[in-house]
């Protein structure tokens, strides 16, 4: 089976969560609303990509194995000079565990898929300021 039937509800059924300071800010696939582009709009951000480093191919790894990926990602988005929030990938069923990641802002769509794929994961999520919120799949 293709990830996109096996993992397709479970991804668009999870909130994904920007974390900002003692406030945050919930997403999710398909949605669009006048605070999403409002709140990202007005922080001069144009797009950003959620992308996570944790359970690569979907594949459930140890909270150790997951915070080590994790720390991975953070330093290459370092390396590369990106700004980023720190996010959370929510899933509304209990079958799945929250998953760290981060909101990569000011990324194309391309360089996003480009990090995902680095990073050995399904899928990330992918907004531009006045659009949906999209799933883009990697595999």
């Amino acid at each position: 089976m293709r990830a996109q039937e096996v993992f397709g509800d479970l991804y668009q059924e999870t909130s994904y969560r920007a974390c900002l300071g003692k406030s945050y800010v919930d997403f999710r696939v398909s949605e669009r609303s006048r605070d999403q582009s409002w709140f990202f709009g007005n922080r001069f951000v144009t797009s950003w990509a959620f992308i996570s480093g944790e359970n690569p191919k979907s594949i459930r790894l140890t909270e150790r194995e997951n915070e080590a990926r994790s720390r991975m990602l953070l330093r290459y988005l370092k390396v590369i000079n990106m700004k980023y929030l720190l996010g959370l990938g929510i899933p509304d069923s209990d079958n799945w565990p929250v998953e760290s990641g981060f909101f990569v802002l000011n990324i194309s769509s391309i360089e996003a898929s480009r990090i995902g794929r680095k990073f050995r994961q399904n899928a990330i999520l992918f907004f531009r300021v006045l659009k949906p919120v999209e799933l883009v799949w990697l595999v």
